[in-house]
């Protein structure tokens, strides 16, 4: 089952981007430019498919405005990643032409079919970034709320479980520094909270952890022991707290540990971990209705998006597109 991830999100401090992280291993990167609508998440799905044909398996990098949508690709087996390289998370390539290049997707749009709703345009654009203004307020003040929604723990006990968790590597080590991924698993979208966790739990072997606090300590403390033996490892970062770690993978011991709770868990079986800590005091309610509300102002501005994306599509030569798109894919697996 491929991996799926957001490498961005919508968080109380405005849009946080992980996407440099989504080339790993110093892959050619394919950076799209072009507008909303112009068909960059259905190119990178062609590609995604293409690769699979030839056997090889992809990581999906999802959109947290539209989870359904996505802003890259990477295929380890064939050396290559696709992102989209246009704003919130403007990129481009490191090493132009030589290793990396750009598809601009604005080649076939037509420019005379698009000029005529410039006014409409700049309106809707307007609308977009007053509603994620609006929204990254709500996120920011449900994540002041949560400061009330404080634990107490026992370090001793939480000390012993990290120890105890250091024995699942036995002899392991390579002489080498383990490097550590940031990316996340979780956004809030436009259509609430949307997790891939499960895609992450396949293959591996699970670690749940419940409980209130020191999660993030843990995680933290058994990254660092995997980089000290050499491990390579992913970290899911909380969509409120973007420095807060709340899932582990590592890859090549195949475990994965993950923080389950009321916004997120995994269909999967696991071995559970249990921190115990005493709740001082609990606002989840404010919480949840502030984060609700940036949830409904997100959605809103989808029809400012969806409106963008439908005046550049009729503008869109997609019979050119299909065929340059098919070069380019043939080219990147030769």
């Amino acid at each position: 089952m491929p991996k799926h991830f957001f490498p961005g999100g919508n968080t109380p401090a405005g849009f946080h981007s992980f996407f440099h992280n989504i080339p790993w291993d110093g892959e050619r990167t394919i950076h799209l430019k072009g507008a909303s609508g112009c068909g960059k998440s259905t190119f990178m799905r062609s590609a995604a498919a293409a690769a699979a044909a030839c056997g090889l398996e992809a990581e999906y990098f999802h959109c947290s405005n539209d989870a359904d949508s996505l802003d890259g690709i990477r295929v380890p087996g064939a050396q290559f990643c696709i992102v989209d390289g246009t704003a919130p998370h403007v990129s481009d390539p490191a090493i132009p032409v030589a290793r990396d290049r750009i598809f601009n997707f604005a080649d076939y749009i037509d420019q005379k079919a698009v000029s005529a709703y410039q006014e409409e345009l700049i309106c809707l654009m307007r609308q977009k970034k007053q509603s994620y203004d609006k929204a990254y307020g709500y996120l920011a003040a449900a994540r002041f709320a949560a400061r009330n929604n404080s634990f107490q723990y026992d370090q001793a006990k939480l000390n012993r479980t990290i120890l105890d968790t250091f024995d699942l590597f036995g002899g392991v080590y390579q002489s080498r520094n383990g490097r550590h991924r940031k990316l996340f698993a979780s956004a809030v979208t436009p259509g609430g909270y949307v997790n891939f966790l499960d895609s992450l739990a396949q293959r591996n072997t699970v670690y749940l952890l419940r409980g209130g606090a020191g999660t993030d300590i843990f995680l933290a403390r058994v990254r660092e022991h995997a980089a000290l033996r050499g491990l390579g490892s992913t970290g899911l970062y909380c969509p409120m707290n973007p420095a807060k770690p709340e899932h582990l993978l590592i890859p090549e011991m195949r475990l994965f540990f993950t923080t389950c709770n009321q916004y997120h868990t995994v269909n999967a079986p696991g071995n559970e971990i249990v921190f115990e800590s005493a709740e001082k005091e609990n606002d989840t309610e404010l919480f949840d209705q502030l984060v609700g509300m940036a949830v409904r102002t997100l959605a809103a501005q989808r029809a400012a998006h969806d409106r963008i994306e439908e005046i550049y599509a009729q503008g869109m030569d997609f019979a050119a597109l299909t065929r340059a798109s098919g070069e380019m894919i043939a080219e990147i697996l030769s």
